[in-house]
């Protein structure tokens, strides 16, 4: 299973988007939802735009990704990167 946090879009270009997931620029097809804008919410899988979300569900999605990732493994930043 692939999990992701949201991100939020920088740019599009034809059907590409340049996404912004936590600091890391992730590019993705836009695909299955064409209507994809700069400044939208949205969620990742296989380097496609699946879902938008509205900044409420991303921030209440983030925490709850994060709360998992970190009772996972405690020594992960809750991005995958192990702390110093």
């Amino acid at each position: 299973m692939c999990v992701t946090m949201p991100g939020q879009v920088v740019r599009v270009a034809d059907a590409l988007a340049e996404v912004d997931v936590d600091g890391r620029m992730v590019r993705a097809s836009t695909r299955l939802l064409p209507a994809t804008r700069p400044g939208d919410w949205v969620m990742l899988a296989a380097g496609t735009v699946v879902d938008r979300l509205s900044a409420s569900e991303a921030i209440e999605m983030r925490a709850a990704l994060t709360s998992a990732f970190q009772a996972a493994a405690p020594d992960r930043d809750g991005q995958g990167r192990t702390e110093p």
